[in-house]
């Protein structure tokens, strides 16, 4: 088995103690419609103990001469009378609360158990008879075979009960960093399911790890690198994660961390962050982060790029007419240059077309008659709509420059960096600009993967929240196919989609089903009854139903059943009202001390050189 790739930490002792008798809960029971088979058996439980759903147990039994392990989870607990029906329990006390019978009946508890593994792997039931016992960290492990991934990542601690936890768990980044699989995807209502919150931590995890492995081995050429791509859809929540959570607690929350191996949880110091520039000016948008920097595209920008295709709607893309005049366009004003084994775009300026401004206008020219490059090819209601959707997108001149004023977005890395937050929430108005900017990262990090220069090794983590828009279940528009080309192929070559929506069922299938790990936070019934969701059982799903927020239950290839876990209370601000420079955690002195990119200069700011571009040769 290949080392792990974070160190076990030492953990507060949960479940049942190291060296201490096992608590017996009961006995395996096999009557009949209760039968035990090699997925799920029953056992009756001591009067004297609490058993509860979602326990981890482990039963050994005699099978053959052989004694064989079993590791099972609780997937629910029942209580039955010994009365026959409830007529029998209402003549008992004569319909009397207050009646005490003077001969008394106790019932009994039993609890049905999913089996996630056993020992010697074996496809059979447990027998009858056989003893059950609580289980703890060490059979938790088994459970679920966290012992036998090849790169494990302990996010959260494995709930054993309500109260109890079994030991750290998580994934396999085998399954998260392509190796075997690759991305991963959260699912949960707003809010409550906590999405954002659980990426980040993910990626804070991963940044911890890559910075380590960094400082212990820096010539190695297989050690973890990573470049953080974070979208911010929500307000500028996501633009102060480099500041402290004033309602982080070291005294309730420090040792959920220290259980991971983390005793120093900090904020993202030396994030970059970028935001739409602002109409008529230089400068972006107001955030409440004075380090952002502006980002746009020009006429220019975009061809050179390949991202005119991208511009337009959804609905523009399904129209065959209009995407035909687009393509014609695009292809009119590209010219190609062939350099080695490149292919360079420029713009093609023969018809005096240099901006978006002139575009339309050049457009609106053809539409009139009054000058003819495409002869009878194109309608004329055609290139009035052209133009109609050309001036609805120039005539924001945010993030697309009706001049050459702009500031093309570059998210490029060499070497290990902070996130790099892009603000998407300034376009809440204009959603097909969202999908845009969106797709003009794709794009980029595609072709820095398929360039000759690119680093060996270097991961791009994209995390982005509500999928559902950027790549719609059942749409084949550029934007979308982008999306799912990413899902699909570029895991191998370092790109990763950290993905999350309220609703998986409305997000691409090809997405969806090239995610590795899935996670759940709290979801509604409505969607947890799609088709989606039917890997799932029914005592997972109604699980999923009563999460709370810092829960979450997390699925890759192995598990019989999702791993349920509490995460970690986070170190860094989530919202413009928790955050604070002021450090909660005794020992470090401030924000910049603490855990950052070994990339960024030593004050914890970027370096840069055109707007929008970041240099990470320091």
């Amino acid at each position: 088995m290949a080392p792990a790739a974070f160190p076990e930490p030492e953990s507060r002792q949960v479940g049942t103690p190291v060296g201490s008798s096992p608590t017996l809960l009961g006995q395996v029971a096999s009557p009949p419609n209760r039968e035990a088979t090699s997925e799920k058996f029953w056992f009756w439980c001591r009067p004297d103990v609490v058993v509860e759903k979602g326990q981890i147990v482990k039963v050994t039994s005699n099978l053959g001469g052989e004694l064989v392990s079993f590791f099972g989870l609780t997937t629910e607990v029942y209580r039955q009378s010994r009365m026959a029906s409830l007529s029998d329990e209402f003549d008992r006390h004569d319909g009397d609360p207050n009646y005490q019978p003077p001969f008394t009946l106790p019932g009994i508890t039993f609890a049905a158990t999913s089996i996630l593994r056993s020992d010697p792997p074996l496809e059979c039931p447990p027998m009858e008879v056989s003893a059950v016992e609580l289980g703890g960290q060490a059979d938790a492990t088994k459970a679920y075979g966290l012992d036998e991934m090849g790169q494990r990542m302990n996010v959260g601690l494995i709930r054993n009960g309500a109260r109890e936890f079994a030991g750290p768990g998580g994934f396999d980044l085998d399954y998260l960093l392509g190796i075997n699989g690759g991305h991963l995807n959260v699912n949960g209502t707003a809010g409550r399911g906590a999405k954002s919150s659980f990426l980040l931590h993910v990626v804070h995890l991963l940044q911890r790890e890559a910075d380590r492995q960094h400082r212990t081995k820096p010539s190695a050429t297989d050690r973890l690198q990573v470049v953080p791509i974070i979208f911010n859809v929500k307000g500028f929540d996501l633009f102060h994660i480099d500041r402290w959570n004033q309602n982080f607690n070291p005294a309730n929350h420090l040792a959920d961390w220290t259980m991971l191996g983390c005793d120093a949880p900090s904020p993202f110091v030396g994030s970059h962050f970028f935001a739409p520039q602002i109409r008529n000016g230089s400068n972006p948008v107001s955030t409440n982060q004075s380090r952002t920097l502006p980002y746009s595209w020009s006429l220019e920008d975009v061809i050179e790029r390949g991202l005119f295709s991208y511009l337009f709607s959804e609905e523009d893309a399904h129209d065959t007419n209009f995407s035909t005049l687009m393509y014609d366009i695009e292809s009119r004003l590209t010219r190609e240059t062939i350099r080695g084994e490149k292919v360079e775009r420029s713009l093609d300026s023969k018809d005096g077309v240099t901006t978006f401004d002139q575009l339309l206008g050049w457009v609106e020219q053809i539409a009139n008659g009054e000058v003819d490059v495409f002869g009878k090819r194109h309608h004329n209601a055609t290139l009035k709509k052209f133009a109609r959707r050309l001036r609805a997108i120039t005539l924001d001149n945010r993030i697309i420059r009706s001049g050459h004023d702009s500031n093309p977005l570059d998210v490029i890395g060499q070497t290990n960096n902070a996130p790099r937050v892009i603000d998407l929430a300034s376009l809440a108005n204009t959603p097909d600009l969202q999908r845009f900017v969106v797709a003009t990262v794709f794009q980029q990090l595609i072709e820095s993967k398929q360039s000759a220069a690119q680093q060996s090794g270097l991961i791009y983590l994209v995390m982005l929240d509500e999928l559902n828009r950027f790549a719609p279940r059942g749409s084949r528009d550029p934007i979308t196919r982008l999306i799912e080309r990413v899902a699909a192929e570029m895991r191998s070559q370092g790109v990763i989609l950290l993905g999350a929506q309220q609703q998986a069922s409305k997000v691409s299938e090809r997405v969806i089903e090239n995610s590795s790990i899935r996670v759940l936070g709290h979801s509604g019934s409505d969607e947890l009854s799609h088709t989606t969701w039917r890997f799932l059982s029914d005592s997972a799903k109604s699980k999923a139903m009563m999460l709370r927020p810092e829960e979450k239950l997390i699925s890759q290839a192995g598990f019989r059943e999702p791993l349920l876990v509490k995460i970690p209370f986070p170190a860094w601000a989530l919202r413009p009202g928790e955050a604070t420079d002021i450090c909660p955690i005794p020992g470090l002195a401030n924000r910049n001390g603490s855990h950052s990119a070994q990339s960024n200069g030593s004050n914890g700011r970027p370096a840069t050189g055109r707007a929008g571009m970041i240099h990470d040769d320091l």
